[in-house]
C-alpha cells in the first residue's frame, strides 16, 4: 500500500532490527568468503585457467548471495516505513478518503463484506478452518489449539509435521526393503543395489526437509495447505518402486555388458563408502533440535491463544419525531467519526446507503446497514522470557549453521578444482595399470561429494530455523473496534402549525415526521494478526481476525450518543438569529399601528354586540318560520 504520510504516529515499530543485526554479521561473513575466493581465482588464472573459472563462478555465487543476504540485513535495521494506512483492511474498504489505498491492498485482504456481517451476527469466526486431510487432522487432534493459529503458522507447523512423516515412513520402508534384500529375496540385483537406495535416501530426507523450511510467500498465505493420506501413499510407493527400478536397470545393465555380479560387487567395494547410516543419524539429530525449538515456540504462542466470538448486541424500538435519513447521517458523521483512533478514518466495510420507500398519504418504510471497523492498534503479545530466548537461539543457530555451510561451500570450491587437476593427468584408457591413480581419484570426488552432501543438509536446517524464528518475530497483532448498524422502520408524516392565534403576526408551519425505529447494533472488540516483513510492502499480508470480544461499554456509549441526539431534535422551527427576531418585532410594531388595535373594554363591548346581534338573528328566524 501507498505511503501516506501523517504527523500523528500509530505506534508500528519495527520488529526485525535483531535479527537484521545478525542476518548482516552473517552476509558479511559471506561476503568476506566470495571475495577471498575470487582472489585466489586470480591467482590460480596464470596456472589454469579452467581452475581459476571454477573458482570465480563459486566466488562470484557466494559474493552474490552475500550482497544480498548483508543488504537484507542492514535494511531490518533501517527505519520501518508504515505511514497512515496500515494494516491490512480486513475487506474491501469503501472510505471514500482511503480510495487508493484500497485499490492496492484489495488483493490481500481475507474476508469479505458478508463474511464480516455473518461472523458478528451468528457470533462465529470463519477463520479457523477445518483442517483438510488425514495427517492435518492427526496433527490438529495432537494439537487442537493448533486450530486457532494464523495460517501461516499453521501451514508451519503442518510443513513440520509433514516432513518428520516423510522421514519416519521413509526410514520404515528402508528397514524393510534392508531386511529383503539382505536377506536375499531379491536376488544378486537387490544387494548390488542396496547402497544405491541408501545413498538417493539420504538425498530425499535432505530435500524434505529443505522444503519443510519454506518461507513466508509475499503474496499471502490465505488458505490453509492440505496434508493428506496421499503423502504416505506417495513415500511408500517411492519406497518400494525405487529399489525395484534400480535392480532392473542394473541387471539390464550386467546383461548387456556381460558385467557379472562379481565384478559389480569388487568394483563397489572398491568405492569409498558414503557412510549414508551416519547421515541419517545426523539428519535426525539435526531434525529433533530443530523441531524442539520450533515446538517451544508453538507452544507459548499457542497457550496466548484466547479463540472467543463474543459481541455485545443492542435490539430495541424507538419512537421518535426524526427523519429516518437524519439517524443514519447522525450516526456515520459525528457517532463514528468521533470514534477515530488518532484521526485515521474508519475502515468502510458495508457502505451506509438508506432505503427509503415511500407510500401514499405520507407514509414508508426505511432500513439501511452499515459495518465500519476504527483503525487498529497494536496489542503487545507478551509470550513471555522462555518465549524470547528460545526464539533468539533458534535465530542464532540458524546463523551458526548457515555460516558453516559457507565453510564447506568454500571447501567444496577447492576441492572439485583438485579433482579436475587430477583426472585430467590420468590415463583413462588404461586403468588397470592406473587403479591406484583412480581410486586416489575416487577419493577426491567422493570427498567432493561429502561436503556438497553436508553443506547442503546444514543449510536445510539453517533454512528451516531461520525461516521458523522470522515467523515468530513477523507476527503483528493488532485491536479495534468492529461495529455492526442495521436499522429498520416505518414512518408517518403530518403537518404541525404554531403561532396561529387571532392577533399573531408570525406563525410557523412544519412537517412532523414520526418514526418507528428497530436499530440492531452489534460491537465487538477484535483481537487480529498479521505478518510484517522488510522493504516497502513491509505490511501487505492478510489481516487474519483470531478473537472477538464484548465491548459494553462501547455499545452503551454509543446508544447514549445516538439518543441524546434524537431527544435533543427539534421539531418546530422558530427564528434564532438575533437580527431575525429584531425584524419580526419591527413587524409586529407595525401591525399595532396599522390595525389601531382597540383596548380591552372595547374589545369586550365588542363581543357583547356580537352576541345580541347573534340572538336577534335566532329569533327573526323563529318568526319566520312560524308565519309558514
Amino acid at each position: 500500500m501507498a505511503f501516506d504520510y501523517g504527523s500523528l504516529d500509530l505506534g508500528l515499530k519495527n520488529p526485525f532490527k535483531k535479527e537484521g543485526v545478525v542476518t548482516a554479521i552473517r552476509g558479511g561473513i559471506q561476503v568476506a568468503i566470495g571475495i577471498i575466493l575470487l582472489f585466489q581465482a586470480v591467482a590460480q588464472v596464470n596456472e589454469d585457467q579452467t581452475v581459476g573459472w571454477i573458482l570465480i563462478i563459486f566466488g562470484i555465487s557466494v559474493l552474490a548471495f552475500g550482497i544480498r543476504v548483508l543488504s537484507g540485513g542492514i535494511l531490518a535495521t533501517l527505519r520501518y516505513f508504515v505511514g497512515r494506512n496500515p494494516p491490512t483492511s480486513l475487506s474491501l474498504n469503501y472510505s471514500k478518503s482511503e480510495s487508493s489505498s484500497a485499490q492496492e491492498e484489495s488483493t490481500y485482504v481475507q474476508y469479505n463484506k458478508d463474511e464480516l456481517e455473518e461472523m458478528l451476527v451468528g457470533r462465529k469466526n470463519i477463520t479457523f478452518v477445518e483442517p483438510d486431510g488425514f495427517l492435518a487432522r492427526l496433527l490438529h487432534s495432537v494439537l487442537p489449539k493448533l486450530l486457532y493459529m494464523p495460517y501461516p503458522i499453521r501451514n508451519m507447523a503442518q510443513r513440520i509435521f509433514g516432513a518428520w512423516i516423510n522421514t519416519i515412513t521413509s526410514l520404515i520402508a528402508y528397514a524393510f526393503i534392508a531386511l529383503v534384500t539382505l536377506a536375499g529375496f531379491t536376488g544378486e540385483a537387490g544387494k548390488l543395489t542396496f547402497p544405491i537406495y541408501s545413498t538417493l535416501l539420504t538425498v530425499y530426507i535432505a530435500i524434505v526437509w529443505f522444503s519443510a523450511g519454506r518461507a513466508i510467500f509475499r503474496d499471502a498465505e490465505k488458505t490453509i495447505q492440505t496434508l493428506g493420506g496421499t503423502t504416505l501413499a506417495k513415500i511408500i510407493s517411492f519406497s518400494i518402486i525405487m529399489p525395484v527400478a534400480i535392480g532392473l536397470g542394473l541387471s539390464t545393465l550386467m546383461s548387456s555388458t556381460n558385467i557379472t555380479a562379481a565384478e559389480v560387487e569388487s568394483f563397489f567395494d572398491a568405492l569409498p563408502s558414503l557412510n549414508p547410516v551416519l547421515y541419517l543419524i545426523g539428519i535426525l539429530v539435526a531434525a529433533a533440535l530443530s523441531s524442539f525449538a520450533i515446538i517451544t515456540m508453538l507452544k507459548y504462542r499457542i497457550q496466548f491463544a484466547d479463540p472467543r466470538t463474543e459481541v455485545s448486541e443492542l435490539r430495541e424500538n424507538w419512537q421518535e419525531s426524526i427523519h429516518p435519513n437524519e439517524i443514519f447521517i447522525n450516526l456515520d458523521n459525528l457517532v463514528m467519526a468521533n470514534r477515530r483512533y488518532k484521526e485515521v478514518p474508519n475502515r468502510v466495510y458495508r457502505e451506509l446507503d438508506p432505503k427509503l420507500n415511500a407510500q401514499v398519504e405520507g407514509k414508508g418504510s426505511f432500513d439501511g446497514i452499515m459495518i465500519q471497523e476504527i483503525q487498529p492498534k497494536v496489542f503487545e503479545m507478551n509470550l513471555g522470557e522462555a518465549f524470547s530466548k528460545t526464539r533468539v537461539v533458534s535465530l542464532l543457530s540458524a546463523n551458526i549453521l548457515y555460516v558453516v555451510g559457507i565453510a564447506f561451500t568454500y571447501l567444496l570450491a577447492h576441492s572439485i578444482p583438485s579433482v579436475y587437476s587430477y583426472a585430467k593427468d590420468l590415463d583413462f584408457g588404461n586403468l588397470t595399470t592406473t587403479s591406484a591413480e583412480f581410486s586416489n581419484l575416487v577419493n577426491l570426488s567422493m570427498t567432493a561429494a561429502h561436503y556438497l552432501l553436508i553443506g547442503f543438509i546444514i543449510n536445510s536446517f539453517a533454512r528451516v530455523m531461520a525461516n521458523s524464528a522470522h515467523l515468530f518475530y513477523a507476527e503483528m497483532q493488532f485491536e479495534s473496534l468492529i461495529v455492526y448498524f442495521k436499522c429498520e422502520g416505518t414512518f408517518t408524516e403530518s403537518k404541525i402549525s404554531t403561532g396561529t392565534g387571532i392577533h399573531d403576526s408570525t406563525r410557523s408551519e412544519n412537517t412532523l415526521v414520526r418514526s418507528s425505529i428497530t436499530p440492531w447494533i452489534i460491537v465487538s472488540r477484535l483481537v487480529s494478526a498479521t505478518f510484517a516483513a522488510t522493504g516497502m510492502k513491509n505490511l501487505e499480508h492478510p489481516r487474519y481476525i483470531l478473537e472477538m470480544h464484548k465491548s459494553d461499554s462501547n455499545l452503551a456509549l454509543i446508544k447514549e450518543d445516538v439518543l441524546n441526539f434524537l431527544k435533543d431534535r427539534e421539531s418546530i422551527a422558530s427564528i434564532t438569529s438575533v437580527r431575525d427576531l429584531d425584524n419580526a418585532s419591527k413587524i409586529h410594531q407595525i401591525n399595532e399601528r396599522t390595525r389601531a388595535m382597540p383596548s380591552s373594554q372595547q374589545i369586550e363591548h365588542d363581543e357583547q354586540a356580537a352576541g345580541f346581534l347573534k340572538k336577534e338573528n335566532e329569533s327573526d328566524n323563529d318568526e319566520t318560520e312560524t308565519e309558514k
